[in-house]
């Protein structure tokens, strides 16, 4: 078994070219059977630096002393070796807190003493676990490929080998492991994943393990076809930062479905099988914009858009002369000069203070240079503003009178004529 398993992993390893010829690589190691196997595994069938690296996280008495065993085993392989200590405290999300501590420290222990590579001892166990975990709390495809044997500098090259192969291989060799006794604790879901679904799963099929964690690959093969479809797709439908419904229109009922997740996952909104169906109902039939969990699905000149959930209007701020006043995201800025040319985002007019900068409101007016008077929320519509980001387009005021709607229009009965003293306003991202 030994040399199957070590000529499988080399194996692995190659087809998912996971370790590049001389690549220094750094194994975290916790002492389980997994991460002991892998340090073992790859002394031998790597030819580049191994070094190893594990973690005392503070949460139990023995983890000190578990780190340094570990440290003195790699050692005596004639690895490189280090312990960090990491304080994680104890209480809610402790494991994904404690992981989010653990890669942290390795990428900043690797680029500081010159490992190209990160290498963690997951195995085909982790991956039913992960996969299964997914699918139960409802997933996509993206989500069911589980993990890959590469990502950016992390490698996992047992993904090819159970846990419980590990486990015989470390006995098989007469080396000491310890277990953590968070694996068995039924508080954490991946516990109960582990020791009550998987081994249903294999009760109705032994191996079945194995055969999730081949899924997961075949689903990984796919994606690969299939994300460069999507891919070629989206770059027919997009116009500007969403899809042009006509041409979402012509698309593959089920490619259509890819994109529409695509661009609702982009934006943070929920992009479960009943929202990316609404999108596409409102990209068919238009109609108002549908606010969805995490933000908000529209259709604004035929283009389908999603964006995050926009916050509060920006509270009305004073403009002092000279004076800045930050609005949202936007900047309005007041200053004495000679007047210019007005452009979209400079005006210079004949109006002193005091100034104030709000958001429109109901019976703001502007004067038409041919005669008669504009409503300011029909001048954002002409302009192509979508209803809900009208309240945060800055409306500079001289008390009730809107003077300048920054970024679109001034009252141009107060344009100040060229080369004359004036109130330059200008607007630019805060």
């Amino acid at each position: 078994m030994a040399d199957g398993l070590r000529r499988r992993v080399a194996r692995y390893a190659a087809e998912h070219a996971l370790l590049p010829p001389g690549a220094p690589v750094l194994v975290l190691v916790s002492g389980g059977a997994d991460s002991t196997c892998l340090m073992h595994l790859l002394r031998g069938v790597h030819d580049g630096p191994v070094g190893v690296l594990s973690f005392d996280h503070g949460l139990r008495p023995e983890s000190a002393a578990e780190a340094a065993a570990v440290v003195a085993a790699a050692e005596a392989l004639g690895l490189g070796a280090w312990s960090l200590r990491l304080d994680v405290a104890a209480g809610p999300g402790v494991q994904e807190r404690a992981r989010r501590a653990r890669y942290a420290a390795a990428r900043g222990h690797a680029a500081a003493h010159g490992f190209d590579l990160i290498a963690t001892g997951h195995t085909a166990s982790d991956q039913a676990e992960t996969v299964l975990f997914r699918i139960a709390r409802g997933t996509g495809r993206t989500g069911a490929t589980g993990m890959s044997p590469r990502r950016g500098a992390v490698i996992r090259p047992l993904l090819c080998v159970t846990r419980a192969e590990a486990r015989a291989w470390c006995d098989g060799h007469g080396l000491r492991v310890v277990d953590d006794p968070s694996n068995d604790d039924p508080r954490f879901a991946r516990s109960r994943v582990r020791h009550g679904l998987v081994p249903a799963l294999d009760a109705v099929h032994p191996g079945a393990e194995l055969a999730v964690a081949r899924f997961a690959d075949r689903l990984r093969d796919e994606a690969e076809l299939l994300d460069g479809l999507v891919a070629a797709a989206w770059e027919r439908c997009a116009r500007g930062d969403g899809l042009a419904a006509d041409a979402l229109a012509l698309e593959h009922p089920a490619v259509a479905r890819l994109l529409a997740r695509r661009l609702l996952s982009g934006a943070g909104v929920t992009a479960d099988a009943a929202w990316i169906a609404r999108a596409l109902d409102l990209a068919r039939s238009g109609g108002r914009p549908v606010q969805a969990p995490g933000g908000l699905i529209a259709v604004d000149g035929g283009v389908l858009v999603a964006e995050p959930l926009a916050g509060p209007r920006p509270a009305g701020v004073e403009l002092a002369v000279p004076g800045a006043a930050r609005f949202g995201d936007l900047v309005v800025r007041a200053r004495r000069g000679r007047s210019s040319a007005p452009t979209a985002q400079r005006v210079s007019l004949a109006v002193d203070g005091p100034l104030a900068v709000r958001s429109a409101r109901p019976g703001d007016r502007l004067p038409l240079p041919s005669g008669g008077r504009q409503a300011v929320g029909r001048l954002l519509a002409h302009a192509g503003v979508p209803h809900r980001h009208r309240g945060a387009v800055p409306v500079v005021v001289r008390g009730e009178r809107v003077v300048w709607v920054a970024g679109y229009r001034a009252d141009p009965t107060l344009l100040a004529a060229p080369d004359t003293a004036a109130t330059v306003l200008e607007v630019t991202p805060a």
